[in-house]
């Protein structure tokens, strides 16, 4: 039984910035908007973030670090513990990967997730200590690549970017945004406290936003279809699990899944092409992999295509993509590798 009592609105506050498409926005937080249990991860953000900006902006030198650093360092201690989530998921996805020929140790691609997660708040410090610069100069986006959305872009009037939750993804948008002209979708986050650090960080990366958590879908597609008339670029994050009955199903990593069409249905409508990519993390270094061209008038079509984009990737580069801490993908990775063991040993199955 769902009941709307059970998240009633605890305040509400509009917001305005300079990186908003929109201008403003106006955030309404409920109950449930911090996290039910002490130990789940948006309890964790909602506590974490706010110290982390608090500390870029106020703390000397490297002692603004020492949060997150002792974080990964309990982390690291915590892999023998066989019951650990991330841990289990190294292991699963490696189990898939190796299937496919991309064969990796699951203490090693525990480790690089970890050393991976600790470099992109070093380079989030950066931001806010050195300049915009300072971190473009670690992210590399090919010039093949950059001129190809050019040339899409200036063609179709516009480009939608698919884009996995890589751990790298949203920082990234720097260098995009300096190769050609960006808007981020992104659903922002259910507080107030942490909306207005996402913005905060927005600005200072000089990057545009359009936030959509609570916006009317209506004005939210007229909006784009609006921005994909005049060249610009669309990246949005499209590997959010869906349940609704608008969801295209998928196979990824040999499961049926449900993704949302609604990048999709927006790029078709448009005529403009969809384009994946990947963000491929090594410590602070970045890079950019962009895939072919996305051209088709089948909404379906699409969202299988970028979902198969998505998982050859992360199969081969795993450390990388930050859904492995995602509780609803790991149990879909769980499930994978269970029938990799019983594929491999079917006596055991």
């Amino acid at each position: 039984m769902t009941d709307s009592s059970k998240y009633r609105p605890v305040r509400s506050e509009t917001i305005r910035s300079k990186a908003l498409l929109q201008k403003e926005i106006t955030v309404t937080e409920t109950s449930a908007s911090h996290g039910r249990h002490w130990l789940s991860g948006t309890r964790l953000k909602t506590l974490l973030f706010p110290l982390l900006h608090w500390a870029f902006r106020h703390s000397p030198g490297a002692l603004a670090l020492i949060p997150v650093r002792t974080l990964v360092w309990i982390m690291g201690m915590l892999y023998g513990w066989r019951k650990n989530p991330l841990r289990r998921a190294c292991e699963s996805v490696c189990r898939i990967a190796g299937q496919s020929g991309n064969h990796s140790d699951p203490a090693q691609v525990y480790r690089r997730f970890l050393a991976n997660s600790l470099a992109v708040v070093e380079n989030y410090y950066h931001l806010y200590r050195t300049g915009i610069e300072d971190v473009s100069g670690h992210i590399q986006l090919g010039t093949e690549n950059t001129m190809m959305i050019r040339e899409l872009a200036q063609t179709h009037g516009g480009v939608v970017l698919a884009v996995p939750h890589n751990i790298a993804s949203a920082l990234s948008s720097l260098k995009l945004n300096q190769a050609f002209p960006l808007l981020v979708v992104a659903r922002n986050s259910p507080t107030i406290t942490r909306t207005r650090i996402a913005l905060d960080t927005f600005e200072r990366m000089e990057v545009p936003v359009l936030m959509v958590r609570g916006g009317n879908p209506f004005e939210l597609s007229r909006t784009l279809f609006s921005v994909l008339r005049k060249g610009t670029v669309i990246a949005a994050t499209l590997d959010n699990l869906d349940n609704s009955d608008n969801r295209v199903m998928v196979k990824m990593f040999g499961q049926n899944i449900g993704l949302s069409n609604w990048a999709a249905k927006i790029a078709v409508r448009t005529g403009v092409p969809i384009v994946p990519c990947y963000f491929r993390s090594e410590k602070r270094q970045v890079n950019v992999i962009i895939g072919k061209p996305i051209k088709t008038t089948d909404i379906e079509l699409a969202v299988r295509q970028y979902a198969s984009f998505f998982e050859q990737h992360i199969l081969s580069e795993p450390a990388s993509w930050a859904y492995l801490v995602d509780k609803r993908w790991r149990q879909i990775l769980g499930k994978a590798s269970t029938q990799a063991i019983n594929s491999a040993h079917p006596d055991h199955s």
